[in-house]
């Protein structure tokens, strides 16, 4: 195990517990601050189709099943196909070119999107950021664990998790003043633009992290064999995704919950999911990391447990907010599902770094996203979609039951990893 001093350590091949010159260390905080803010843009990106769909469905008309199909398998199937080649080519030839390139593809995307007329023009625009968002998460996160070492990748984790809800905090509440003055059409291209700004970002300040561990040079048949064997793996895929379901169904639903259910305006769904989902999203994503990295000074299986609490937590949490009255209680179940859903994140990330080799990292990730995105987030919105089609009162409501439901199972299967981890021997030590 390493010991440090600090919590906020970096990576380097021969010794990690070394200090490092200060210039290493503003370069890897540096690191830390624009891929954030590429996966915020990112989360902005695939998210905002949601957001905008009550303007969208105005002037090109939708029902729900293909609403559905949008927000799900049109972008997951591409976006989980592609992520294991490109992870697979970042760990082998790179993982910032693999990143840069592929943020300018979406970005291009998400720009030429305000162009489209017709349901198909749409289900190509998703079938493409699908393409170019897939180049983004898996390398990523792989370059910050081969950065930051131990309990120090759990709290750069977490703020690497921030970046999306800190994303939605800054650009929701921009998005919805540009709908409401200009059309959802111009939300698009600015989106786009932005972008382009943060591949400059990227180029100037982004530089690989010496790789640590096991050689690069596997099969794609090796290389799925070893990420598959680890003790845990597949019980942290099948968590994972049930927490996918959960996520997705919220994310590509609530902003028309609020909407039909809540009485609230575009513009006011806007507001309050950039106030709750953003800036209250960050910090609990934040604080879930200092929590979990303070907690694994005792045990690392609080890496597993810590999850665990939180999904069980947002059951009741979830329930509130979709059944309460018509008073301000559903606004209290908001906050306490945001908070539980945010914190759980940074941790489901630690655990893939902690569960496979240093080498295979982006193949790693890319191997639990597929089934993550592929099962979880095509799952979650179809399946609201056809629930929601059916009708009656409170549709949607009755739909998003689904939601609390796969909380409460993702909850015991991070407690069974939990157990998985003390059998192997990751269990007790401070770290």
């Amino acid at each position: 195990m390493i010991r440090s001093r600090t919590v906020f350590t970096v990576a380097t091949r021969t010794d990690p517990g070394a200090p490092l010159p200060g210039h290493i260390r503003w370069r890897a905080l540096a690191t830390l601050a624009v891929l954030s803010a590429i996966i915020g843009l990112n989360t902005v990106d695939r998210n905002m189709f949601a957001l905008l769909l009550p303007k969208i469905r105005v002037d090109i008309p939708l029902g729900d099943a293909a609403l559905g199909f949008l927000m799900g398998p049109a972008f997951i199937v591409v976006y989980s196909a592609c992520g294991v080649p490109l992870a697979m080519l970042a760990d082998r030839a790179g993982r910032r070119p693999v990143i840069a390139w592929g943020l300018a593809a979406w970005s291009a995307v998400t720009l030429l999107t305000g162009m489209a007329g017709t349901f198909v023009h749409l289900l190509v625009a998703r079938i493409a950021l699908g393409i170019g968002e897939a180049s983004n998460m898996a390398p990523t996160s792989a370059l910050i664990a081969d950065t930051f070492t131990e309990r120090g990748r759990v709290l750069a984790l977490a703020v690497f998790a921030a970046g999306g809800p800190a994303a939605v905090l800054l650009f929701y509440p921009v998005i919805g003043a540009v709908t409401e003055a200009y059309g959802w059409r111009a939300a698009f291209p600015l989106m786009g633009l932005v972008g382009f700004v943060f591949v400059g970002a990227l180029l100037l300040v982004v530089r690989e992290a010496p790789l640590r561990g096991a050689s690069m040079h596997h099969t794609q048949g090796e290389a799925w064999r070893q990420v598959v064997r680890r003790p845990g793996f597949v019980v942290l895929v099948a968590a994972g995704t049930l927490f996918s379901v959960n996520y997705s169904a919220m994310v590509a639903w609530l902003p028309s919950f609020l909407v039909e259910e809540r009485g609230l305006s575009s513009a006011q769904a806007a507001h309050v999911l950039g106030l709750y989902k953003g800036g209250l999203g960050c910090l609990a994503t934040l604080a879930g990391g200092l929590v979990v990295a303070g907690l694994m000074r005792f045990d690392r299986r609080w890496l597993a447990w810590a999850p665990g609490l939180f999904c069980a937590g947002m059951v009741p949490a979830q329930a509130l907010l979709l059944y309460a009255g018509d008073g301000g209680a559903w606004q209290v179940g908001l906050g306490m599902e945001t908070v539980l859903l945010a914190a759980t994140t940074p941790c489901t990330f630690a655990l893939l770094a902690a569960l496979v080799p240093d080498a295979l990292r982006s193949t790693g990730s890319a191997v639990y996203l597929l089934v993550f995105n592929l099962v979880g987030q095509s799952v979650g919105p179809l399946v609201v979609g056809a629930l929601a089609g059916a009708g009656g009162p409170h549709r949607l409501a009755g739909a998003l039951a689904i939601v609390p439901l796969s909380a409460g199972l993702a909850a015991g299967l991070f407690m069974v990893l939990a157990g998985v981890m003390a059998r192997v021997g990751e269990g007790k030590g401070v770290v």
